[in-house]
């Protein structure tokens, strides 16, 4: 009889120490679950915050390598300027004739001639924005003159050193009964423009038109 009972007791001791091992087991499980799902957000938002910051850093690289370039671009625009500066004088961005006439003008007083006569032919009159592709084009024109032939020489001395790209085409000396020796050139001039997207403005015809008129 003692041993049948000393027997239960064995048995509700051993089956007591199941049940707790099985309860810490889903105690524990239950834990982790919970804080699975308490630390998730965190992670989360950490793993978001380092791709966060690692597209910073990327961006901020490029911003970077950006600046660098645009100060090396500004260093050599400031060491390029004279250049440009030339560059413009001998090869302008438009078709402008007024400071080009200007000059012409100045040195023809100096060589002491007179300008009787101007004509153009197809002179565009445009000026390229700054995003339009340039090419090289050309501005025909004949430039009629009244004085003695040394000094006319001494004219085109002063033309073929002249820093605005030019190419005399023909010169034409006329001896007029009225104005006395009268010297034409033929003169292609060249500038940067872009493509004419409407029809040129231009000066044609026979009736040669005056300096004063041009500017």
């Amino acid at each position: 009889m003692s041993s049948a009972k000393d027997s239960k007791q064995f048995n509700f001791f051993e089956l007591s120490e199941t049940t707790k091992s099985y309860f810490g087991i889903v105690a524990t499980l239950v834990l982790l679950i919970v804080l699975i799902l308490l630390i998730y957000p965190a992670i989360n938002h950490i793993t978001k915050l380092n791709r966060e910051l690692s597209d910073a850093r990327i961006v901020k690289a490029t911003l970077e390598t950006k600046l660098a370039n645009l100060d090396l671009a500004r260093n050599n625009l400031e060491e390029a300027r004279d250049d440009l500066f030339v560059l413009n004088l001998a090869l302008p961005i438009g078709s402008d004739l007024t400071p080009y006439l200007k000059d012409i003008e100045r040195l023809a007083k100096s060589s002491k001639l007179k300008i009787s006569a101007v004509q153009f032919t197809d002179v565009p009159l445009s000026t390229p924005s700054a995003t339009t592709a340039l090419k090289t084009k050309q501005i025909d024109y004949s430039i009629t003159f009244e004085g003695s032939f040394p000094n006319f020489t001494k004219f085109l001395a002063k033309i073929e050193d002249f820093i605005r790209t030019s190419d005399v085409s023909n010169i034409a000396i006329v001896k007029d009964p009225e104005k006395g020796l009268t010297h034409t050139l033929g003169v292609s001039s060249y500038y940067l423009g872009g493509e004419s997207v409407t029809p040129p403005t231009t000066s044609q015809g026979t009736s040669p038109q005056s300096l004063e008129e041009l500017k």
